[in-house]
């Protein structure tokens, strides 16, 4: 019985000092989490207040076997509790998971808010944008991404039913009423009908596949005016197994179909690497420039959404200029450095009022 208790006790002090001793021997078997985050980093050493904050938050973010408890937390909650492990994560039908973002699935049950004054004020900052490119000849084009839980609301959990209207139908409301003539696309109708046909979102993932993607690009085409590539243009693949950005969030190996397109013709553009100061100045930009170079100019502001229609809208602009980020107010010294004869703001419908907010 002694030597029982002296085992038990000897486990559950080397139990203790896990953290501590991997931290030293970094031998933890988890090595990497997908976190939507940047972990914090050793503060420089100092006396003041925040330096204590501030370590804290790095030994939260950094001690010891961190990565594997919370994997194994995450399998336990997943597989044995049927549960998500992450409360922005929803585990729906057939397999089917949606991620809580900006309220987006508060959108979906129809509970989000958005308050009249900021949709007004945000009306008239994309109503300046577009007049201020029109006065320089410059095509404009808003375009709205649709949630997933928008398109397939069929396979949300049974305790959450879809209601109109959302917060981004507020803003197109009031935006249609006063400025009928404003070019924006609205793609949840496009979507789906696109859905009918095939499935156009992934399963683990927050957005679109490239079979969800093409009919929102032709609808670009068209607003725009340029001759798309039509789906006989392109093979249907699905030959490979994809996790999702949710799957990764949950840390769980759920994966789907990836329902991917391949182009029959061969590709007319390439990826250049952004210079220095244009890498500090902008998030994460991708620069796109066309073998024709007699072809007009697009300069893109733009969310996760819009990956999947680089490789389709890159064929149609000598230079593509995409960067990540979605601004309210458009600042035009910033632009006209690229000569842009095109310029879309693009978000995602649940982004509504994190874009409005930034309007001045």
């Amino acid at each position: 019985m002694q030597r029982q208790n002296i085992c038990l006790t000897i486990v559950f002090i080397l139990i203790l000092l896990l953290p501590a001793l991997d931290s030293v021997f970094h031998f933890s078997p988890v090595k990497d989490l997908f976190e939507k985050r940047i972990p914090y980093e050793l503060p420089q050493f100092s006396f003041s207040r925040d330096y204590s904050k501030n370590f804290e938050k790095f030994f939260n973010d950094n001690y010891g076997f961190r990565k594997t408890l919370i994997s194994i937390n995450s399998k336990m909650t997943d597989k044995i509790f049927d549960e998500s492990p992450d409360v922005r994560a929803v585990i729906g039908r057939g397999g089917w998971l949606y991620f809580d973002n900006h309220n987006s699935l508060l959108d979906a049950v129809g509970k989000a808010q958005i308050s009249d004054e900021l949709v007004e004020r945000g009306v008239e900052s994309f109503y300046h944008n577009w007049q201020e490119m029109r006065a320089k000849n410059i095509d404009y084009l808003l375009v709205i991404a649709a949630d997933k839980s928008t398109i397939y609301p069929e396979f949300l959990p049974d305790y959450m039913k879809q209601k109109a209207p959302h917060r981004i139908d507020k803003f197109l409301t009031l935006l249609k009423k006063k400025y009928p003539d404003f070019p924006v696309i609205d793609l949840r109708p496009i979507l789906l009908e696109a859905k009918k046909r095939e499935i156009i979102y992934h399963q683990t993932d927050t957005h679109w596949n490239r079979r969800g993607a093409h009919p929102a690009y032709v609808e670009i085409a068209r607003k725009l005016g340029f001759k798309p590539h039509l789906r006989s243009d392109f093979i249907n693949k699905e030959d490979e197994l994809v996790r999702g950005d949710i799957s990764d969030i949950m840390n769980s190996n759920s994966m789907n179909v990836n329902y991917d397109l391949q182009p029959k013709y061969k590709p007319a553009h390439n990826y250049v690497f952004p210079t220095p100061p244009i890498l500090k100045n902008f998030h994460r930009p991708y620069f796109v420039v066309n073998e024709n170079k007699n072809l007009p100019v697009i300069f893109v502001y733009k969310d996760s959404y819009f990956g999947d229609l680089i490789d389709l809208i890159s064929e149609h602009f000598s230079t593509a200029y995409y960067i990540n980020e979605f601004p309210c107010d458009l600042n035009w010294e910033t632009i006209k450095k690229f000569h842009p004869n095109v310029v879309i703001q693009q978000f995602w419908e649940g982004r509504i009022e994190v874009v409005l907010n930034q309007c001045q």
